[in-house]
């Protein structure tokens, strides 16, 4: 278990100290060896450095790392003076266990040997102690937040006959940043320390009742007899340390010892694990470069970036897109460049075509620059042309078609690997650009027609093009990225699929029930009768005559009924549950269409 667990005192002198720390150390393997060794050798395979930053101390502390100036330079406000807020000097370890089958070392200390866990340590000591309290003062109690850590804090009170009120007060806490695993593991955490402050508040009974058999410390306190300089004594207490109220030398090395054993219980009883769903290619087209090659990187930089835009927020939101250009490879690449942002079911792509298809059978279609788009389908709102051409000098007449052809179009290594006058394949230009790069530079892309779009873009569209912008980004990197928006977004469509069935479900099962408002036949048999209201009922709504068989709802004119209302609530804490607003909702219906569970 990952976390900290401190024994804290409330010292009559000095106020709320941190008295006892164990925290366990881990042995992780170096980056470089990461690199050079196999899976099966990191198990086996002890860092070589380990040993050499304990200063002196190998044989005892086998696993972590910690350097000794992280705790010998740490400004600690601490009293080592006052037997009742040491265990040990700061500096050094108290007591090492070391879990080989693990490689973990389990270190009890005075305070934390790490300089950034002391202050997490005693903010949480100070609020434990003076303003965290739990009825009765003793208890559990729960506090923290993601900056300081999650804090699970006991108190409890041991005797004593030379503090004030004949006890004193102390806590244990246990401070780690995993707030889910903190509060599962409460029952068995609280549990734990009932035990071991049982047995202290136990021997601590021990020692004040032998104490108080001797000589009555309360009819001492009281009596009018006294010095002024025993008086001021007693005003503030004298310091005793723990081992002194529990009558036990060794109780620090029990409190080592149950530590160590809530730490390692504590983790093995509560473990992450992962829980594979469905592969990831099974709703997520792959990213194999085939034919030209051209990635979505490439794409971006030839379209520009608020061209980009416009075409992939089509593309997201069910619209056709239509890439019309004389090239067949360059046409077809484009097409296929698409293929990591939509799901593979929603993929439908024709990659080049002399006619046109329509959006029922491709929706994202390559067309030949000389083919036609009906004029009804241009009419059409769900529908984003692109026109690519070239960008050299225009030829007049009809021999723009046939020489743009000439120079761009023919197979697809044509385009991509330019030859010398002796036909081997002629080397780029530059290293760093790929030929698909240098070919797409050639092409200016226009959008002559683009369809009806919401005010604002899904916002899976902005992850996208800032990943696609992002050169720091190996192509590699981003498509995982990108693969992994996708997969992100797959997985709201589910929840939005199952929640649209069960409410078509609902409703099915409703519309066999008679409709508010409806008397149903005493027998059972007949139809059921409409009720018919007055005009004062109706507030300015036309009473409806007996001949129809519906009427209208009664409300103020244009107002939405209460069942719109509860379904408008409905689709606001469904998106807010998935984390989409109501911008999303066009690519949530697009991606829900034929989607298989």
């Amino acid at each position: 278990m990952n976390a900290i667990l401190s024994l804290c005192h409330f010292c009559e002198l000095h106020g709320p100290s941190v008295v006892f720390c164990t925290q366990a150390f881990r042995d992780l393997p170096d980056i470089s060896m990461l690199c050079d060794m196999e899976a099966v050798d990191i198990l086996d395979r002890r860092p070589i450095t380990a040993e050499n930053e304990k200063s002196g101390e190998s044989s005892l502390w086998k696993y972590g790392s910690v350097h000794q100036e992280h705790y010998t330079n740490m400004n600690i406000t601490g009293n080592d003076a006052c037997v009742a807020c040491r265990s040990f000097q700061h500096n050094q370890p108290g007591f090492i266990s070391n879990d080989d089958a693990a490689r973990v070392s389990y270190v009890s200390s005075q305070f934390p040997l790490q300089s950034e866990l002391y202050v997490p340590i005693r903010h949480a000591c100070i609020r434990s102690l003076s303003c965290e309290v739990c009825p009765g003062r003793e208890g559990p109690i729960y506090f923290g937040d993601e900056a300081r850590g999650h804090v699970l804090s006991h108190t409890f009170f041991l005797r004593d006959v030379q503090a004030r009120g004949f006890q004193r007060w102390y806590s244990i806490l246990v401070l780690m940043k995993d707030k889910m695993l903190l509060l599962n593991s409460w029952p068995f955490i609280v549990r734990h320390l009932r035990q071991t402050i049982d047995r202290l508040q136990e021997n601590a009974n021990k020692v004040y009742e032998a104490e108080e058999s001797k000589v009555s410390h309360r009819a001492l306190r009281s009596a009018t007899m006294m010095s002024d300089n025993f008086r001021r004594q007693r005003a503030v207490g004298q310091p005793r340390s723990l081992p002194q109220l529990a009558g036990d030398e060794g109780v620090w090395q029990y409190l080592h010892s149950s530590f160590t054993w809530l730490m390692k219980a504590g983790g093995l009883r509560l473990q992450e694990r992962l829980v594979e769903g469905p592969p990831v290619n099974a709703f997520v087209a792959s990213d194999e470069a085939d034919g030209i090659g051209i990635n979505i990187r490439e794409l971006y930089n030839a379209l520009g970036g608020v061209a980009f835009h416009r075409v992939v927020r089509c593309l997201l939101i069910g619209h056709q897109v239509v890439f019309r250009g004389p090239a067949e490879g360059v046409v077809a690449g484009v097409v296929k460049s698409l293929k990591p942002l939509l799901p593979k079911h929603c993929y439908k792509a024709v990659e080049f075509s002399s006619q046109y298809a329509d959006r029922s059978t491709c929706n994202i279609l390559g067309l030949h620059s000389l083919a036609e788009v009906p004029k009804s389908v241009l009419e059409n709102d769900n529908l984003c042309v692109v026109e690519m051409l070239p960008k050299e000098q225009v030829l007049e007449g009809d021999e723009v078609a046939t020489a743009a052809t000439a120079r761009l179009g023919g197979t697809v290594a044509g385009v991509l690997a330019p030859k010398d006058a002796d036909g081997s394949p002629k080397a780029c230009t530059s290293p760093e650009e790929s030929e698909a790069a240098q070919v797409l530079k050639k092409i200016s892309f226009q959008i002559s027609k683009e369809g009806f779009l919401c005010q604002r873009p899904p916002q899976v569209l902005s992850r996208i093009e800032s990943a696609v912008a992002n050169n720091t980004l190996t192509p590699a990197a981003m498509m995982i990225y990108l693969t992994t928006i996708i997969y992100e977004w797959v997985n709201k469509v589910k929840v939005w699929v199952h929640v649209q069935n069960k409410r078509a479900m609902s409703s099915k099962h409703l519309e066999g029930m008679p409709p508010p408002g409806s008397v149903i036949h005493p027998q059972g048999r007949g139809p059921a009768l409409p009720v018919l209201r007055s005009p004062s009922h109706t507030a300015g709504k036309a009473v409806t005559s007996p001949n129809f068989r519906s009427l209208s709802p009664v409300g103020t004119t244009g107002s939405p009924t209460p069942l719109e209302t509860t379904q408008h609530d409905e689709l606001h804490q469904l998106l807010a549950a998935i984390g989409s607003a109501e911008w999303d909702v066009p690519l949530l219906e697009f991606w829900a269409k034929d989607f298989q569970t």
